[in-house]
């Protein structure tokens, strides 16, 4: 197998894996709403936006960013 061939193999997997109904999927596999909810914010809003994720890091304004997201996981608390 080629590095090229490789690679290619790994994007569709991972654009396969991280399409909105495996995403829904996984949400609906939680015990509960607010466990659903968690997961779908978090892998949601990580892995299909996460070209904005690449330019706030690129561009080094993430920090900028990290009173929204802390305030957004913050609202979803933890499990225990």
């Amino acid at each position: 197998m080629t590095p090229r061939r490789l690679e290619d193999g790994y994007w569709r997997a991972y654009h396969d894996f991280y399409r909105w109904s495996n995403i829904w999927r996984g949400s609906a596999a939680q015990p509960g709403p607010h466990e659903r909810l968690r997961h779908l914010a978090y892998a949601g809003g990580w892995k299909k936006f996460e070209p904005a994720w690449d330019l706030l890091i690129r561009s080094k304004r993430v920090v900028r960013a990290l009173p929204a997201l802390e305030r957004t996981l913050a609202a979803f608390g933890g499990r225990g």
